[in-house]
């Protein structure tokens, strides 16, 4: 789950909340854009369970790769081999990331970049944010404990787990048209593997 520690003592639990609260490692809000078809329709993707991946979120999925057995700095990313644009030219391209990430005091947001590889043209985009605070009454994807105050020093060595799951469609800016990319993930400085991603026209 987002926010656990990898190797601290509990002295340094506020210190860790604050960074994550700064970085956005916690339940976070994809850049606003497409949502996946219904769960009942697979056809559009392959393999079918990314139909199903909660974007915008940290959720649990089965399409969550997983980390190593080791707690040294790690970032893994899974996503469809095919995609099919719906109705009306919607195009959605969910993926899911997992890994241990080392921070630092006011951390950029993970990102998501997506290079096409006819073209060469890269699309880059934030992979997912924390959500802003909402009137009361209304749903907020918050961590407990997350709203410390920024700028805390950091000690170095510090780590945290994440995951997330984003729309590379939306994040990204991707456009609506048959390509193949090159996807991979990014966080303070730590690459995760690529996957590749074909999208293809309507049928």
């Amino acid at each position: 789950m987002a926010g656990l520690p990898s190797n601290r003592a509990p002295r340094w639990r506020p210190l860790l909340a604050a960074l994550c609260a700064a970085a956005g490692l916690m339940l976070a809000s994809a850049p606003s854009g497409a949502s996946p078809p219904s769960p009942m329709t697979t056809d559009w993707i392959d393999p079918p369970a990314f139909a199903t991946a909660p974007v915008g979120t940290t959720r649990e999925h089965a399409c969550m790769p997983a980390n190593r057995a080791d707690s040294d700095p790690q970032l893994h990313l899974a996503g469809p081999r095919r995609v099919t644009l719906q109705a009306a030219d919607k195009l959605v391209v969910p993926v899911c990331a997992r890994g241990i990430i080392p921070v630092t005091t006011n951390m950029p947001p993970p990102a998501v970049v997506a290079t096409d590889k006819a073209t060469g043209k890269v699309y880059r985009g934030i992979a997912y944010q924390r959500k802003r605070p909402q009137p009361r009454g209304m749903d907020i994807d918050i961590a407990p404990g997350s709203v410390p105050p920024r700028d805390i020093p950091i000690e170095p060595g510090v780590s945290v787990g994440t995951q997330f799951s984003t729309d590379v469609a939306a994040a990204a800016g991707l456009p609506k048209q048959e390509a193949v990319y090159e996807v991979y993930v990014e966080a303070n400085g730590l690459r995760s593997n690529a996957v590749t991603i074909e999208v293809r026209a309507a049928q």
